[in-house]
């Protein structure tokens, strides 16, 4: 059974990031559901866990978009192992710390990413990408975030008052 949820709420993940994400997006910049994922992961997931979950959705998502395989990879797999380890330290019991901390994880993927792409493959201005992609698409991520981390909120405390404690 487990397996099989798992499987559902991949091609979930697939579907929405591929067809729903692009109708939202703004001047060609759309949230990532995929990073959103992994952080969301890595806050509740269990120990030892985070570097393999960035990883495993870095390698999904690179499969399915243009960029070379392993950049989002590398990038995730670095935010996972980072929010692992921090996760103890972090206050997160308020939405906006939530937020901030997917919109760091954001700039902070889309910085390895860039200097990732600048160092094997590509060289692309560093400044302009940084503020016209890196920070406009983590904005976006955070701010979509936000948004499912409210509804989902809710949605439990709905179901609580509801069904009882849940």
């Amino acid at each position: 059974m487990r397996v099989a949820y798992l499987f559902l709420s991949l091609l979930a993940l697939i579907g929405f990031q591929m067809e729903l994400l692009p109708r939202l997006s703004i001047g060609g910049i759309k949230p990532d559901l995929f990073l959103f994922t992994v952080c969301y992961l890595c806050l509740k997931g269990g120990e030892g866990r985070g570097a393999l979950i960035g990883s495993s959705l870095g390698l999904l998502e690179d499969s399915l978009s243009l960029s070379p395989l392993g950049m989002r990879a590398l990038s995730f797999s670095l935010v996972g192992y980072l929010l692992e380890m921090a996760r103890r330290d972090l206050f997160l019991d308020s939405i906006l710390a939530q937020a901030s901390t997917l919109f760091l994880a954001g700039v902070l993927s889309g910085l390895v990413s860039l200097l990732s792409l600048n160092f094997f493959l590509i060289s692309r201005p560093i400044g302009s990408t940084f503020f016209r992609l890196i920070l406009p698409e983590s904005l976006l991520t955070a701010l979509l975030g936000l948004l499912l981390i409210f509804v989902a909120q809710s949605l439990r405390q709905l179901m609580a008052r509801r069904y009882g404690s849940a």
